[in-house]
This record gives C-alpha cells, sequence and structure tokens, in this order.
C-alpha cells in the first residue's frame, strides 16, 4: 500500500478541507458535535450536494407513480404481462423451497417470511406507523406532556436539540441522523400524494380511494393534524431527520435470494418502532413528530433527505445511496419536527466521484437496468420497456445516472423482490474492521487516480456477492446483533 502511495494520499488535502475549530467549544456546538465523522469527510454548503441539483425544475412527486406499485408497472408492461408475473412469483418461490436452491431454502424463506410480518395489515407492526404518532401515553400516572404536566416545553439551541435527538435515536435503534432545514426548496420534493394502506385493496386494477390517497399540504395552524383526505403541516418552521438504519451486509451479498430480502424487510420494522418512539419522545418534551403514515412512504423521499442532510451521497445507480460510513447496506427514512434543529450540510467524500468511473454495479445488474454513462446527465430517458411511455417514476433537476427504474422494477417483481445484486456487490459493501478499507476511503476521498486499481483490487481480493454454493453458511456465522455495526458513531462507552 505504501509503494502504491495509499499511505499519504490525501492528508495535505486534510487542513484544506476538513471542517476547521478553534477550540473544545466550537467542537462541542457543531451540528456533528456528538458524531465524530472521518477526516475525510468533507463538509459542503447547504443545498449543494455532490449531485447537482436544479431546483428551479424540480416538482412535487405524485406517489402513485411508484413503482414498487403493481398497477404503476402495467403502465409500462400491460396489466395482462403484469399479471403473469406475479403469478409466477409464487411458483418460482414454491420450486425454490422444493428444490433446495441456496438462499431460497425451506429455512431461508421462513427467515424472511417472518421477517415480513410486520407488513400484513393485522400486525401490530403495521399499526404503530401513523403521521402524528401516539397521541395519549401515561406511565405510572405521570402524563406526557409538558401542557398535562404544567410545566414549560423543552427549549434548548438548535445544537442542543440536534444532540438530544440524535441521543434518543440512537437508542431507540436508528444508526444515525441528519438534519434538513424545511425551506422552500425542500419543500418542492414534498410528494403529492400518500397511497394509504396498500395492503387493503387491489393494487392491479383498482385506484386508491381518496380517503386513503390524501395529501400532504401546509396549513396556518401552530399543530398539525391528520384529516379525511389529508395529512396537514403546519405553515412555520419546520425541520426534516434524515434517518439512516443499517442493513445485514452479509445478507445483502447473497445478492438474489430469501436471505438478502430478509435483510431489506427488516429495516422497515425497526423503523416502525422507532418512529413510534421518537413521535412520543417529541410529544413529551412539547414538539410534534410527522411521521410514515404507512410502512414504506413517507411526506419527503428519504434519500434526497439522506444526501441533502450529509449522511450519504448519490451513488451509479440512482435508486441508492452510499454512506462514508455504512456503505450502500443502509435503509433511508425521513420524519418531520416542529423541535428547531442545527441543519447538517451535504458531504463530499469523493463516493459519487468514484461512481463516474465504476460500473461494478451496471455490469451485474441482471436486467441492464443501470446507466453505463461515464457523466451524469439532467435527461430523463423513457423506458427501453415502455420507449413510447413518458417516464413517471422520477422528477427533473437532477444531474445524475439515471438508472432505466421500470426495467429494474420488473426484473425485482419478476424474482419475488429478490434482486440487490447492485447493492451488496458494490466496492463500498465492505466491513470496517479492517484499517485499510480506512485509508481506501481517505483516498477515493482526495483523488481519483487510483480508482481504477481499488475497483479491480475489490475483484481481486473476492469482494461482492456470495457464490451459490456458501450462500447457507450463513447459518453457521456468528455476526453482530442484526448484522449491524453499532460501533459506528459511537466515541463513549468504551466501544
Amino acid at each position: 500500500m505504501k509503494s502504491l502511495g495509499f499511505a499519504g494520499a490525501g492528508l495535505g488535502a486534510l487542513t484544506a478541507s476538513a471542517p476547521i475549530f478553534h477550540d473544545l467549544d466550537e467542537v462541542e456546538s457543531s451540528a456533528w458535535g456528538n458524531w465524530k465523522r472521518p477526516w475525510w469527510v468533507k463538509e459542503r454548503e447547504f443545498g449543494n450536494p455532490t449531485v447537482e441539483l436544479d431546483w428551479k425544475a424540480m416538482q412535487r412527486f405524485n406517489l402513485l407513480n411508484q413503482l414498487w406499485l403493481p398497477n404503476t408497472i402495467s403502465k409500462y408492461l400491460g396489466l395482462e404481462k403484469t399479471l403473469e408475473i406475479y403469478a409466477a412469483n409464487s411458483a418460482d418461490l414454491i420450486n425454490g423451497i422444493k428444490n433446495n436452491v441456496p438462499g431460497k431454502t425451506l429455512r431461508d424463506v421462513s427467515l424472511y417470511t417472518a421477517a415480513s410480518t410486520y407488513f400484513s395489515s393485522q400486525m401490530p407492526g403495521q399499526a404503530m406507523k401513523s403521521w402524528l404518532g401516539p397521541q395519549k401515553t401515561e406511565v405510572y400516572g405521570i402524563s406526557s406532556t409538558p401542557e398535562e404536566l404544567g410545566v414549560p416545553r423543552w427549549e434548548g439551541t438548535p445544537e442542543e436539540n440536534l444532540k438530544m435527538l440524535r441521543a434518543a435515536m440512537r437508542f431507540f435503534g436508528a444508526s444515525q441522523i441528519g438534519v434538513v432545514a424545511l425551506d422552500d426548496n425542500e419543500r418542492k420534493i414534498i410528494s403529492v400524494r400518500d397511497p394509504g394502506d396498500m395492503f387493503n385493496f387491489d393494487y392491479l386494477t383498482q385506484t386508491p380511494p381518496d380517503t386513503d390517497a390524501k395529501w400532504f399540504v401546509f396549513e396556518d395552524v401552530d399543530k398539525g393534524y391528520e384529516g379525511s383526505n389529508k395529512y396537514v403541516l403546519p405553515n412555520k418552521p419546520l425541520w426534516t431527520v434524515s434517518i439512516a438504519i443499517q442493513m445485514s451486509k452479509e445478507l445483502f451479498r447473497d445478492g438474489t435470494g430469501a436471505l438478502r430480502q430478509a435483510a431489506n424487510i427488516s429495516r422497515y420494522r425497526i423503523h416502525a418502532m422507532l418512529q413510534f418512539l421518537t413521535q412520543n419522545f417529541l410529544r413529551g418534551i412539547g414538539y410534534q413528530g410527522f411521521g410514515y403514515p404507512i410502512s414504506a412512504t413517507g411526506a419527503l423521499p428519504a434519500q434526497a433527505c439522506s444526501i441533502l442532510s450529509g449522511l450519504s451521497e448519490m451513488g451509479r445507480n440512482n435508486n441508492y445511496c452510499i454512506s462514508p460510513e455504512f456503505g450502500p447496506i443502509c435503509g433511508y427514512f425521513s420524519l418531520i419536527t416542529d423541535l428547531p434543529l442545527a441543519p447538517t450540510p451535504p458531504i463530499d467524500s469523493g463516493i459519487f466521484r468514484f461512481c463516474h468511473t465504476c460500473n461494478k454495479c451496471a455490469e451485474i445488474c441482471p436486467s441492464q437496468a443501470i446507466s453505463y454513462d461515464s457523466e451524469p446527465t439532467w435527461e430523463i430517458k423513457p423506458s427501453e420497456i415502455a420507449p413510447d411511455v413518458e417516464p413517471m417514476w422520477t422528477t427533473p433537476g437532477k444531474k445524475t445516472f439515471h438508472t432505466d427504474s421500470p426495467k429494474c422494477a420488473t426484473f425485482f417483481h419478476s424474482n419475488h423482490g429478490y434482486c440487490g445484486r447492485c447493492m451488496g456487490n458494490c466496492v463500498f459493501n465492505t466491513n470496517t474492521s479492517a484499517m485499510v478499507h480506512d485509508i481506501v476511503k481517505a483516498t477515493v476521498s482526495s483523488t481519483s487516480l487510483f480508482n481504477g486499481f481499488l475497483w479491480n483490487a475489490d475483484k481481486a481480493f473476492g469482494y461482492g456477492l456470495t457464490p451459490d454454493e456458501e450462500k447457507e453458511d450463513w447459518w453457521n456465522h456468528s455476526l453482530p446483533l442484526y448484522g449491524q455495526d453499532g460501533t459506528i458513531g459511537a466515541s463513549n462507552g468504551g466501544y
């Protein structure tokens, strides 16, 4: 490594690019005060991440056009083909179990279905998600709000409030949080409407009724509320909390089977409890938290909030983003609050720049939906599977590598959701214990000179997807709780 110049690569840029603090008081007052990030994670101006944005072109996205909904897929494939895909899914699943296919064995599928139990509309996990959270709680006769107790609500500086909320949410199960002020720009990316309870009617042939397809709206009120056909935000200063929840890197290396899907689905279960507890905590100190009304979608696109708040950078596949600390195997959610918080800035850790020259995810993609372009673009092209249909799965205003999402989603739905090859095979899906990975990340952040070498080294050292013959070895591993590295972001407690 030293002979290649890695030992010192980028070190000279440290003083020029890292945050400069003059004393410990400034460190403590920083939004990152209780989160020590690597020195090579550089801060950028607010609203200016490494993926170029045109805020004037931004527009609110209609969630009824999201590609997780079968009736949306049918706009590109036709209803008959869509029905065939969903019918074939069950047959494929049963075939995998009967033939003991690695990654789809009986125990693999049982792990997935058990982890998915939360999604059932009859289960408590689903009921935990709501716009306002629990509105009545009492412990040992003690009421839960300052108003009920007859005391003033909590008051602190935005920096103090962020540290407090980060400590609470990490305790509740968040891997990390960042913050974006819900200003005029970010209001442009609030979704137009929420599809309601996606499990209570046939999404192949029906459009959600108005009572289930509620608009996200602003009103001149002090407190937000839920109406019969709308989720209301108060028209006053608000902040978006971006939430990172790690997933199992090891299971994502499965790439194609039920084990990967078990890892993916688990973040929603963790998020349900996390959101419920956070909303209750905010209520207890005198504020509101506006959350996901259902399991998978909220008022804001979680990936955009993650990038704008500095938790991650965009990747080549623009369907997911990549964290300097967690890599690509991380789920993101968002929560809006009226608790004043110090915003956290976007970052440059060299990840999006690295993706310009790395095609590893594109090469492994079974549907070839990921762009091979050498440079990002503003243009959103129609899908190759439906060239005459207007692209509805995303909105303009982002200069990125636009993935052909209908192609991706069609393969995904055709394989019972068993695809995460791009994320599992990503160069940044490495474990954190070996020091060499920190050296490589620091190098990537400072120079692109070694990108080609690092890409080939990743292949030479065997990183990437787990071979079929080794997939069942996961059951014999002794891994951290939830498959996460809970020490990331921890600097106290002797970890």
